[in-house]
């Protein structure tokens, strides 16, 4: 009989709370930890509300996504083909998948962890050869833990995250138990729920779920998950993590707010300078360790999730070792660009691409028969709508930061309700997909053919 399994062929608790750990050690990235922070110092005495908005962004969807991947029973890619077509969906997804993996986020980790080091121990930030060093070590030690793809979720969950979650109970204790200062006005004009909804994105974490969804099905089918009890098992394993990660994201922003203006930093300077106050120099010290196991733990779910992509949309012509190498390669090459750059340079990128994911998530997970090719036209509608504003959102983003007059294009944009929030793209997605809904032919479908099911 299989220990890890109860009579109805479901994970036990123990070996439940072990994946939803390893689940939220992925998640709980550097971004996890160091965004909710300034979230909180920015928003003051509105945290709960702009907790709120991220909360919406940043878990729920989160959670949903692993939703939609079990009643969408595929993968990423194949989920998405459904709704945008071969062409389009294929393009869709590897350009998330480059931006999740290669381009943005998982150098986004090393580069994050190297921050935090030189914040601690006071090092030359200008040094490049040290951070060169740290880079290819730091994805070293990230391909050891990825050379057996279906032992990755158990070598995460026994070594990383036990180590992990006790340095941040230490920081998070004792900054709940005795906060620094009292919560001061929030500093960004605007709607505080708003300013959550879409910093939530920053983390990219419904795009990582989405990627990390097959790591935890390796997993699962390590433990002698059945194919009848897969979709029921990745739902329980979701909920356990994304429960986790709502409750270190609230008392990071809890701490961030409890600032109260006196610390004129942000992120992971912030987070640094937040622990060496709460702790001593030794703060300092044991969020840098924290922060290098959490950027590690995300970078392994992330490039293993990618091999997984490379390996599936290539039909297995590129088999996971080769993609696993060429996923920290690049990486690697990335990471040497450093924090600042990294968030500057590649940034907005994500805010583009994100809408649309957005979309795919809601759609699978709350639609009923969702398989359904008129419902199948309304998510089709909607999600390239969201592609297109989440396009015109990063080139007006790359206007602002280049310091570019776009003309018209600027004028068009601000004009737009609710660009002020970065959300012009919502009520335009949602009178697409209603039009796709109404104007669904089935001859047309049969015709063009580019819908799958």
């Amino acid at each position: 009989m299989n220990n890890n399994l109860n009579e109805n062929g479901d994970l036990k608790l123990p070996a439940l709370f072990l994946m939803g750990g390893a689940l939220f050690s992925m998640h709980f990235g550097a971004s996890s930890m160091v965004w909710p922070v300034n979230w909180g110092k920015e928003s003051g005495s509105s945290v709960w509300v702009a907790f709120a908005g991220a909360f919406i962004t940043a878990l729920l969807l989160t959670l949903l996504a692993y939703v939609a991947l079990s009643k969408g029973k595929g993968t990423y890619n194949e989920i998405t083909r459904r709704v945008l077509g071969k062409k389009l969906g294929i393009s869709y997804t590897i350009v998330t998948i480059v931006v999740l993996g290669p381009l943005y986020a998982i150098p986004r980790m090393s580069a994050a962890a190297w921050d935090s080091i030189v914040q601690a121990f006071g090092l030359n930030r200008e040094a490049r050869l040290p951070l060169i060093i740290f880079t290819v070590l730091f994805y070293l030690v990230t391909y050891w833990f990825l050379m057996s793809p279906g032992k990755t979720m158990d070598r995460i969950s026994q070594i990383l995250f036990p180590f992990l979650i006790i340095i941040v109970i230490i920081v998070v204790g004792k900054g709940m138990i005795t906060p620094i200062a009292e919560p001061v006005a929030k500093s960004y004009p605007g709607s505080a729920f708003a300013y959550g909804f879409t910093n939530g994105y920053a983390t990219a974490e419904i795009l990582c779920s989405l990627i990390f969804g097959v790591v935890i099905l390796n997993g699962l089918k390590q433990k002698g998950v059945s194919e009848a009890r897969m979709s029921r098992n990745i739902i329980r394993v979701g909920v356990v993590g994304i429960a986790m990660l709502s409750i270190t994201h609230l008392c990071h922003m809890l701490i961030g707010a409890s600032t109260g203006g006196t610390i004129d930093l942000s992120y992971t300077a912030l987070y640094t300078a937040v622990a060496t106050k709460l702790i001593g120099h030794l703060g300092g010290i044991l969020f840098s360790i924290a922060l290098f196991f959490a950027a590690l733990t995300t970078a392994i779910g992330m490039t293993s999730g990618c091999a997984e992509f490379f390996v599936d949309v290539t039909g297995g012509k590129i088999d996971y070792k080769k993609a696993s190498i060429a996923v920290l390669i690049f990486s690697t090459l990335f990471g040497c660009m450093g924090l600042a750059s990294i968030l500057t340079i590649l940034g907005p990128i994500l805010d583009g691409i994100y809408p649309a994911a957005i979309v795919l998530v809601i759609y699978y997970s709350l639609m009923p028969d969702s398989q359904n090719k008129r419902k199948l036209n309304l998510c089709r509608y909607a999600m390239v709508t969201a592609l297109v504003f989440g396009i015109l959102d990063t080139v007006y983003t790359y206007g602002i930061k280049l310091n570019i007059n776009l003309g018209f294009l600027n004028t068009f944009y601000e004009s737009l309700p609710l660009a002020s929030e970065k959300l012009a793209w919502f009520p335009w997605t949602v009178a697409a997909g209603i039009i796709g809904y109404i104007v669904f032919s089935k001859n047309k479908a049969a015709v063009e053919g580019n819908i799958e099911v």
